[in-house]
């Protein structure tokens, strides 16, 4: 039997991580903090235009539960990016109440529009302060749980 022939392989991400004038994870984290931070003030405005256009979809109630569900995602694909988490699982909860109406084929304005003062109280305050708003979104949740699809049964034997 004959002895086996060990080749090294160099990849190319090992050759362009070994190129010198890269930077450090430390130093990418801080550029990127300085860049979102320089980005806040905008993304508030575009979050309080979301909640404009919900309130004003509540107050028409033409939108229909996809133009809601769309409004709230914009809601939580912006303020997720600056860990406003009180915020985004308010409108997470939107979002899922949304969908269980769409899917069984109904609608309910007035859960919507709770939902809509919810998201407008906890936008209100300073994103650093809004711990002290988990016990309403915890009743969102109750709000959207009043439709969850009901369990299947099992099958009569």
């Amino acid at each position: 039997m004959s002895d086996p022939n060990l080749f090294k392989v160099t990849s190319r991400l090992s050759e362009q991580v070994d190129r010198p004038g890269g930077m450090t994870a430390q130093i990418a984290i801080q550029r990127v903090t300085h860049e979102m931070s320089a980005e806040e003030g905008r993304s508030r405005e575009v979050v309080g235009e979301s909640l404009s256009q919900l309130e004003q979809l509540c107050k028409e109630q033409t939108g229909g539960m996809d133009a809601v569900y769309d409004v709230a995602t914009a809601v939580i694909d912006v303020a997720g990016l600056f860990d406003e988490r009180i915020l985004c699982d308010a409108a997470y909860s939107l979002c899922e109440l949304t969908d269980r109406l769409r899917t069984q084929d109904k609608v309910d304005w007035s859960a919507v529009a709770v939902h809509v003062e919810a998201l407008k109280l906890i936008y209100g305050v300073d994103p650093r302060n809004t711990a002290q708003f988990r016990p309403v979104v915890d009743g969102l949740w109750k709000v959207t749980d009043k439709y969850k699809e009901p369990a299947e049964e099992a099958p009569a034997e």
